[in-house]
């Protein structure tokens, strides 16, 4: 998971990068929470070494509610809210003057 990473890091060459965490509601299978969880604790990982990567909390902000019956994807207010959020969270972590307080946006 770390190669991926510093695959897509590379090709950035040091511009500000927002990874967004992952969430499921599924137990089993490779999209079950805990495969999630540890490619979210990879990118917390990461931010060590990438002093110009933020990560969007979006397992924060995700509700119950607007995920679909496969429970991976979105339903249509599941997608605006995430869209709206990951927006709002690019300005928060890449504000036009100075820098954000945290590698961790919420």
């Amino acid at each position: 998971m770390m190669a991926r990473i510093q695959e897509m890091m590379s090709v950035a060459h040091g511009e500000p990068v927002m990874w967004v965490n992952t969430v499921t509601q599924l137990s089993s299978g490779p999209y079950a929470e805990a495969n999630e969880q540890r490619w979210d604790d990879t990118l917390l990982r990461a931010l060590a070494m990438y002093p110009n990567m933020r990560i969007f909390d979006w397992a924060a902000v995700a509700q119950p509610g607007w995920f679909l019956a496969d429970g991976i994807h979105y339903n249509s207010a599941g997608c605006a809210a995430r869209a709206q959020a990951i927006a709002d969270g690019l300005a928060q972590a890449f504000p036009l003057y100075g820098h954000s307080r945290s590698p961790i946006v919420r």
